[in-house]
């Protein structure tokens, strides 16, 4: 066997042996869940709030409201391009 043949081999056997061993490890048992007392679950739940009345709100006072019609940039719409 030549060297390279030998270190094909070696290379292959702890390639091997690696997946051998990942493969056949076991598992980790899950943990088990602790359980919480009632006095523990009512520390973790946040306290009922009071429902708020919707506050009111205004509406946006525009002062060129009445002149709807007028365009506010007549330059950018004749279409000239410049």
């Amino acid at each position: 066997m030549t060297t390279l043949g030998k270190t094909m081999f070696a290379i292959l056997s702890v390639a091997v042996l690696i997946g051998g061993t990942l493969a056949l490890r076991s598992k980790p048992e899950p943990l088990p869940r602790a359980q919480l007392t009632s006095a523990q679950v009512a520390e973790l739940q946040p306290a009922a709030k009071p429902a708020e009345p919707p506050k009111a709100t205004r509406a946006a006072i525009n002062p060129d409201a009445g002149n709807a019609e007028k365009p506010e940039d007549p330059e950018l719409e004749d279409g000239s391009g410049s």
